[in-house]
């Protein structure tokens, strides 16, 4: 790694246009109340900015939205437009390199999120309980006795896209210590060598996320949980419908509810190269189980498992490390980078990036140890609320201290452990790098590389117009002289930092 340009680190005031006084979850707060160690000499603020770094170096700069939620939605979009006197001016060309995808294609995990989302808040304006497994009054299609070769019959297939069924019969094809395997009727066997890689994986996880999550209801009474391996919508490897753990009275009209605890997983990568998805796979399995031990845990507690999505999701991301399938993940945090900067981090949406969501969570469980992750499971609130709570900290605080993460680590900049994180610095090819799946610094760099004349990213004459989210910030490097940055917004609440290597 090359030696970078070490400028001196100040804590440094925040101020902005209009320092009228907000407030955040009942603590009195204002603009100029943001504080946080910066990178840069002076912090970029609303107005003319004088920047000083070594000319011959990158100029990177890293702009933010921390500040108070004008409502629970989290929707507020804001623009602000940055634009540089420049000495010289430099063209930038095209990278040589065919441009690399790193985004992961969500497809109808979109539609999956609002379908959840819907039911839950139904359920709780309702008043529903989920299943009681002792009640018996259920009508359960699922068997309550599991062998291989075992019928469950007059299975509901939810088809995402249209969110219309299918009736579909499926056959026990494994059972291992935690968990029956249904293949759907039809449909060609897997491997011996699938079967035992996916039942063994599971095993492992399972208890996995006993150890760090919480417990699963035994919905269905049969002992364990199920996966339904089906042909569904490509794009999806797998999902979890809290839709299942109602009785059909309960959920409304249009949905249909298997009464058991399945889970969802395509057959599609199992026939279609399975030595590239495996890993995905496998991720699949112990990912759809945090949802379900979520929105389990949570429920038996009276607690609304209706958790914000960004985190939900960012949990279930984090099983994934856990479980040892962090290869991938690099495709995430890359494809945040190169296509969705600037989103909101707290979105309760199915526009909730995977990549940025893991990331945030999985600082949180480096920084603040794995204990963070049932703090957040018993917490009363369900949004940036239960991350202040666990971590004892105001989010605007922990939000400016993840963002300067993400501009320094790695760049010998700084030892401090909130800004340097080891775990996400190691050298590609080391044991950590492939426990970990990536390195952060680099993953940025090789994105912004690849589309460089992209003006998301680099470039010499000006970046302008970008909409930021609350709780959203975005990255910036640019090349030539610079002595000047104007930073201009139409609302307080925004503000930057800076560095060059």
């Amino acid at each position: 790694m090359k030696k970078l340009f070490i400028i001196p680190i100040f804590l440094i005031l925040l101020s902005c246009a209009d320092d009228s006084s907000s407030s955040i979850n009942n603590k009195n707060i204002s603009t100029s109340d943001f504080t946080t160690p910066l990178v840069s000499e002076n912090a970029l603020i609303l107005g003319v900015n004088q920047v000083n770094y070594d000319k011959n170096k990158t100029f990177t700069t890293l702009i933010y939205q921390a500040q108070e939620p004008a409502n629970s939605s989290y929707f507020i979009r804001n623009s602000y437009s940055i634009s540089a006197n420049m000495q010289q001016q430099e063209t930038v060309t095209q990278n040589a390199v065919s441009p690399k995808k790193f985004s992961v294609e969500k497809g109808a995990k979109e539609n999956l999120i609002d379908i959840n989302k819907y039911m839950q808040q139904y359920a709780l304006a309702n008043n529903i309980n989920p299943i009681d497994k002792n009640s018996s009054s259920l009508y359960r299609t699922i068997p309550q006795t599991v062998e291989i070769g075992t019928k469950w019959e007059n299975v509901y297939l939810l088809d995402i896209n249209s969110n219309k069924y299918s009736i579909i019969n499926a056959t026990c094809i494994a059972v291992s210590e935690k968990a029956y395997f249904f293949l759907q009727d039809g449909l060609a066997d897997l491997t011996d060598e699938q079967i035992t890689e996916i039942t063994t994986s599971f095993d492992k996880d399972y208890n996995i996320v006993h150890q760090y999550y919480g417990e699963e209801t035994d919905t269905d009474g049969n002992g364990k949980v199920s996966f339904l391996i089906a042909n569904f919508s490509q794009g999806l490897f797998g999902f979890f419908t809290s839709l299942d753990k109602y009785a059909p009275q309960d959920i409304p009209a249009m949905y249909k509810t298997n009464e058991a605890d399945v889970l969802y997983v395509n057959y599609y990568y199992f026939k279609n190269d399975w030595e590239k998805y495996q890993t995905d796979l496998k991720a699949t399995l112990i990912h759809e189980f945090q949802h379900m031990v979520l929105f389990d845990s949570r429920s038996r507690l009276g607690l609304n498992p209706n958790v914000n999505v960004w985190l939900n999701e960012g949990l279930s991301m984090l099983s994934e490390y856990y479980g040892g399938y962090a290869a991938p993940h690099y495709r995430y945090i890359g494809g945040y980078f190169e296509v969705n900067q600037g989103i909101s981090l707290i979105t309760d949406s199915s526009s909730q990036d995977y990549g940025l969501s893991y990331l945030f969570v999985r600082y949180l469980q480096i920084r603040f140890g794995d204990d963070i992750i049932k703090k957040l499971y018993t917490s009363q609130y369900t949004d940036i609320r239960a991350v202040e709570e666990a971590v004892n900290m105001d989010f605007n605080e922990l939000f400016l201290d993840f963002t300067k993460m993400i501009l320094v680590t790695g760049r010998n900049v700084t030892t401090d452990t909130r800004y340097n994180i080891e775990e996400f610095n190691y050298p590609e090819g080391s044991e950590g790098y492939n426990r970990n799946g990536f390195n952060l610094a680099s993953v940025i760099d090789e994105v912004y590389s690849l589309y460089s004349r992209n003006n998301y990213f680099i470039t010499s004459t000006g970046y302008n117009n970008k909409s930021l989210e609350m709780y959203g910030f975005t990255i910036t490097k640019w090349n030539g002289n610079i002595d000047n940055i104007t930073l201009s917004s139409s609302s307080k609440g925004i503000a930057g930092m800076y560095a060059s290597w």
